[in-house]
């Protein structure tokens, strides 16, 4: 009784089981096949009730209007973000140096002791010492 907006009413939840369970395929076949005629006005009355609660023009504008508008919007932040992330990328590679530093490995600082008495041993570039 306390629902709240936007939750699925039981008319909304019934429509559900039927489509997760395949009856609406099996409505689909019997409204379709000629040789199951004798069930056209059942299966009418089934659909025209599984409609109830909707207004054609409600039923007409899902398929088109808001899912095209928001997927217009969604294309546009997407090319935005796109168009972005380009620029970001074009800045990067200019603050990059053309020169790539070949000298890498590990080294031995002389001098500095370690745990022990062994000198330092360091994994990474000179320029990070």
């Amino acid at each position: 009784q306390q629902g709240v907006d936007g939750d699925a009413s039981v008319h909304d939840r019934v429509l559900w089981a039927l489509h997760i369970s395949g009856m609406d395929d099996l409505l689909k076949f019997l409204a379709s096949a000629q040789v199951e005629q004798q069930w056209a006005l059942h299966v009418l009355e089934i659909i025209s009730l599984m409609f109830r609660d909707q207004s054609p023009e409600e039923l007409a504008a899902l398929g088109q209007g808001t899912a095209g508008a928001e997927h217009g919007e969604d294309t546009r932040e997407l090319e935005s973000l796109r168009q972005r992330e380009l620029a970001e990328r074009r800045s990067r590679a200019l603050q990059r140096t053309s020169r790539h530093s070949r000298f890498g490995g590990s080294y031995v600082l002389q001098g500095i002791k370690s745990i022990g008495d062994r000198d330092v041993v360091f994994h990474k570039g000179l320029h990070n010492v």
